[in-house]
């Protein structure tokens, strides 16, 4: 596209209301540093609390012991005969007792959570400091120890000190080894036969697993940042690149696991070229690489042209293209779990709340906490008064406030306090359609048949400016509560068979600035609802074929977005940001976190009598 064309480009979008958009214009973070509001019990839990409440009985267990000590490298025997590394921290003082313990199994090699007994008291802020790792996830044992329960930190095969080979998610998080590694704990001396899980992403996802078929000695779980990249109900066709940035340590600060993956023999291989006959994987290999979102993007092909470099990520991609419906199990976990996550993180965020609304446990035995977006800050050593408090209720049971607390601690963005729900999606929601308006507007009424508006977004390769169509409701004349799932819903004309819709949910207040609080994606040609599982508040698109866009003819698109908890204040204003692509120059990309960029260059059409937001209303 010559330079005149661009400018072609710039003006009909200037001429048809079309503007830039910067992820850096709107806040990301909310940073609250973690305080606990005690409430005696018999308080009232209504309203809002200016940290997350927490009931407190007078029967409570706090530190018992002075300092800790390690064992490290203890190898543990799996029913296989290979043998997994764990390290072992135990109180101080507590040789010849017998202690419930807590086990971290993950990815990120223990002997770098070291990390975590000289680097607690000053974490690192996710996005405010160069040196947020958030591989450090192995949880605070200078915190857990001294309260009575042994610590340990588990790597799992084929990684650090383990012996076996690792075979990526299939051996990170095998629910054998979880399973084998707890009952061997729970026949330690130093063990009441009571061991349970906690951690975030990694760990927390061995947790998910481990819950499935659970070992006779696993109690209690406390996942965190659930990730469920393979059987989540929130598959929107589009690749995201944020594990793999992950594992290769291109996520902020991340480091690299203690080992890549590898087949037998030791060479790295993708799945698909072990399991696909030859012929099979070079045609699925070649319409990867002739993919344009591939094909020009001088990242991902040299990535891809060298698949041995990153198996995993090949793996994803050609699963993307021929994806097959997968069962997560979640409905099967029989493990109590007090489960938590963070605003605003689509990767994390999604995995949480379907673990906790599709786990078949009864209320009392499940709860549910929502801290502020994104991160914790690492090493990760917040919140865990919450995770002992649940462990000393469910291990050792004591009543020390937690059966009479509401079932979901939510932070509440605008106001940024804390507030109890009696359960997930609020019973008191009343579901409202804001509909898009010519000209930018948002509101309640319809506009007329046949309104249209367009932006074009030129390949970014070409031009890298991000455009959108914002549309804005007018100020709120009162304090307005958002809590839950928000969706999109769009019908639209493009001019070539395929788009990545993006969405933004954005709280501006009176003096222009910007809060993310919801976000959504959508490849077009995975448009096909689930009818069994959609809702007009939650669409499920299903794992299938993808149906290419007719360009020129009108077609639906239902896009989730992230659920929500916010204050709209009076005097503020709910924007909704509609494009096609992440800002890959804004300080989130740089960071790792982005969908991959479409590379074509395509018109979208809005219908707008047809274009609404549901916004779930929990309180004016």
């Amino acid at each position: 596209m010559s330079i005149k064309t661009i400018r072609e480009f710039d003006a009909r979008n200037d001429a048809e209301r079309v503007s830039l958009f910067s992820s850096d214009e709107r806040s990301i973070v909310v940073t609250v540093e973690p305080q606990a509001v005690e409430l005696p019990a018999g308080s009232d839990l209504g309203g809002y609390f200016d940290g997350y409440p927490q009931v407190v009985k007078g029967e409570t267990h706090g530190e018992q012991y002075d300092g800790w000590f390690v064992e490290k490298d203890v190898m543990v025997p799996m029913r296989d005969g290979v043998r997994l590394a764990v390290d072992v921290y135990r109180p101080k003082g507590s040789e010849g007792e017998k202690l419930p313990v807590i086990l971290c199994f993950g990815e990120w090699g223990k002997d770098s959570q070291d990390i975590v007994a000289w680097m607690n008291k000053t974490p690192q802020k996710y996005l405010d400091t160069p040196f947020w790792n958030g591989s450090l996830e192995g949880c605070d044992f200078t915190y857990t120890v001294p309260r009575g329960y042994i610590h340990v930190i588990a790597e799992p095969r084929g990684l650090g000190n383990s012996e076996g080979v690792n075979l990526g998610d299939a051996t990170l998080h095998d629910p054998k080894d979880i399973y084998d590694t707890v009952e061997w704990i729970a026949a330690q001396p130093w063990c009441t036969g009571k061991v349970v899980m906690m951690g975030p992403s990694s760990y927390s996802r061995a947790q998910l697993k481990a819950g499935q078929e659970p070992a006779p000695h696993l109690v209690a779980l406390r996942p965190d940042e659930a990730p469920e990249p393979i059987a989540g109900e929130d598959f929107c066709g589009i690749f995201d690149p944020l594990l793999y940035n992950i594992h290769s340590g291109k996520h902020a600060f991340d480091q690299l696991p203690p080992t890549s993956y590898t087949a037998p023999g030791g060479t790295p291989f993708p799945r698909a070229m072990m399991e696909l006959p030859p012929e099979e994987y070079q045609r699925r290999y070649e319409e990867v690489l002739n993919d344009p979102d591939i094909h020009y993007s001088l990242k991902f092909y040299p990535e891809v042209r060298y698949p041995r470099s990153s198996p995993t990520l090949l793996d994803d991609l050609m699963y993307l293209k021929h994806p097959t419906p997968r069962e997560s199990g979640l409905n099967n976990i029989r493990v109590p779990m007090y489960i938590g996550t963070c605003w605003n993180n689509r990767l994390y965020e999604w995995g949480t709340f379907e673990a906790f609304n599709r786990c078949d446990l009864p209320d009392e035995q499940k709860k549910l906490i929502v801290y502020p977006p994104m991160f914790p800050s690492r090493p990760y050593a917040w919140y865990h008064d919450e995770a002992i408090r649940w462990f000393d209720y469910t291990v050792r049971g004591i009543e020390n406030g937690m059966r009479e607390e509401p079932q979901v601690k939510l932070f509440v963005m605008g106001v940024n306090k804390w507030r109890f729900a009696e359960r997930w999606p609020l019973p008191e929601t009343q579901w409202k359609r804001l509909y898009l308006q010519p000209g930018g507007g948002l509101g309640a009424e319809k506009c007329a048949v046949g309104a249209e508006e367009s932006f074009t977004q030129p390949a970014p390769y070409i031009d890298p400016k991000v455009y959108c169509l914002r549309y804005t409701t007018p100020a709120f004349e009162r304090d307005t509560e958002v809590i839950g799932n928000l969706a999109l819903h769009l019908e639209a004309v493009l001019d070539i068979d395929d788009t990545n819709w993006m969405a933004d949910v954005v709280d501006i207040a009176p003096d222009g600035s910007r809060q993310l609080l919801s976000s959504g994606a959508l490849k077009a040609q995975f448009r096909a609802l689930d009818a069994e599982k959609s809702t007009e508040q939650r669409p499920v698109h299903p794992r299938c074929e993808p149906v290419p866009v007719e360009p020129g003819k009108a077609e639906r698109y239902d896009i989730a977005l992230t659920p929500t908890a916010n204050v709209f204040q009076k005097g503020h204003r709910l924007e909704l940001v509609i494009r096609n692509q992440d800002d890959m120059l804004g300080k989130l990309s740089r960071s790792g976190v982005y969908l991959l960029p479409f590379m074509r260059t395509v018109t979208h059409t809005l219908k707008l009598e047809n274009c609404y937001l549901t916004l779930p209303v929990t309180g004016e």
